[in-house]
């Protein structure tokens, strides 16, 4: 395949009260070919709001300068996708030291007895447990290959959040009262679709 993804790094904030919650993707890519136009598998019921394509500016002192440029995007629900074009055309050379595809989006919760994407369980707690089928209802792919994986769930204070892959550091979101749960598999690779996500809102807090 010309272009294919080389690590997912998703961010989901949660909204409990709402039963939302706000996504953004990021595809980090290479290309053998040139590539102008990119489409993306997402669930009709996520909504997209903005895709960019990030790539190295320039370099200084070994550190990539990143410039986003925003797209104009299609949304073809019947077909579960996302279509765009990029504002000058990507090779090899020009994202050799860095570019990705950022997403932001939104979706909701899914109710008890539903299996597709963030649903409810029980009580206060939510899961979504991915398969090939259904990765698209959490966060939009380019290809379901196995590759590094960083997920960031923020969520409130004393929110629980499991995943199946190892923890990273956790840490507050600064200048807010969130707090980010971070999961990573380093340089492993895995599948995104096998990602297994559990929380729980949190509870009121109570001194004796």
């Amino acid at each position: 395949m010309t272009f294919t993804p080389t690590k997912y790094d998703l961010q989901l904030t949660i909204d409990f009260d709402e039963q939302t919650f706000t996504g953004r993707a990021q595809i980090h890519v290479s290309v053998t070919d040139p590539v102008k136009e990119v489409n993306l598998k997402i669930s009709k019921d996520l909504e997209v709001e903005r895709v960019s394509f990030w790539q190295a500016e320039h370099v200084y002192r070994g550190n990539p300068h990143l410039l986003g440029i925003t797209s104009n995007f299609v949304v073809d629900k019947e077909n579960n996708s996302v279509h765009f074009r990029l504002e000058h055309e990507i090779n090899a050379e020009s994202i050799k030291e860095e570019g990705y595809i950022e997403v932001e989006y939104k979706g909701k919760f899914g109710g008890s007895g539903e299996v597709d994407g963030l649903h409810h369980v029980e009580g206060i707690t939510y899961e979504a447990k991915l398969n090939p089928d259904n990765v698209i209802t959490l966060l939009p792919i380019l290809e379901d290959i196995p590759v590094p994986l960083r997920v960031s769930v923020v969520t409130p204070y004393r929110a629980g959040v499991e995943l199946n892959i190892p923890a990273g550091e956790h840490g507050s979101v600064y200048n807010t009262d969130l707090f980010a749960n971070r999961f990573t598999t380093e340089e492993e690779s895995a599948l995104i679709s096998g990602l297994e996500l559990r929380i729980t809102a949190p509870t009121a807090l109570v001194l004796d």
